[in-house]
């Protein structure tokens, strides 16, 4: 014999879309206060934010991907640990190119890649050819730039870079040595000239190579004569 729902203490079954319905709308209010929380949160807090919620449905972002388990081989969704490091960059980007704004021929360049907000000195400009001192009128242009970078808490790089032609000098044997003395020359004068620890910067040296211009052309070999400054993100907690 068949039980009967619809008799004694029984549901009526016309009823039972409004359990649903109730937990549909308790959810919409839920996503309603998260997103109200999420707009009244910091850069960096909305990043932890999102982890934590993708986390908490079975993502791995720390992994890669957002299947659950999956470590490195995980279908990559969005970077999400670096939403706040992306948005901090971008501040400082726009706060590096307000500074400079009344040094229209400073020979300084800012962009970002995935090292970083970088920030380019041509070495046409801020060198003489040869040479690893920095030329006395772009200082103001350079000052300007620490000013801004002074009190960040991020990591940076210095990289030198050169062209092509090959370079030797009583002072520099090659390429190699040019670039990483004008890098050098360049952190020497941003600790002097700012607050930021000695430990926070690191240098390099890569003579002709990683180009960004055509070294058989004059004007590709002025691009790759440079420094670059590497302002590195943050580390997410």
């Amino acid at each position: 014999m068949e039980d009967n729902d619809e008799g004694g203490g029984g549901h009526d079954s016309s009823e039972r879309w409004l359990v649903s319905y109730a937990d549909f709308i308790t959810l919409l209010f839920a996503l309603f206060v998260l997103l109200y929380a999420l707009s009244m949160s910091s850069g960096q807090q909305v990043n932890r934010d999102w982890v934590a919620m993708a986390t908490a449905v079975g993502a791995r972002p720390h992994m890669g991907g957002i299947r659950p388990g999956l470590g490195a081989t995980a279908v990559s969704g969005p970077d999400l640990m670096a939403i706040g490091q992306k948005h901090q960059l971008v501040t400082i980007g726009k706060s590096i190119q307000h500074a400079l704004a009344k040094f229209p021929n400073s020979g300084i360049e800012v962009h970002a890649d995935s090292r970083g907000m970088v920030v380019t000195l041509s070495a046409a400009k801020f060198f003489d050819s040869g040479a690893a001192e920095i030329n006395p009128p772009q200082l103001p242009a350079l000052d300007a730039l620490i000013k801004t970078i002074s009190d960040l808490p991020n990591n940076f790089e210095i990289d030198g870079f050169t062209d092509s032609n090959p370079i030797s000098t009583e002072r520099f044997h090659d390429n190699w040595e040019l670039s990483a003395a004008r890098s050098a020359s360049v952190l020497r004068y941003i600790v002097a000239h700012s607050s930021i620890p000695e430990a926070r910067f690191a240098v390099a040296g890569y003579g002709p190579y990683r180009a960004i211009g055509d070294n058989s052309t004059d004007e590709g070999r002025a691009r790759n004569r440079r420094v670059e400054i590497v302002i590195k993100p943050t580390e997410q907690p």
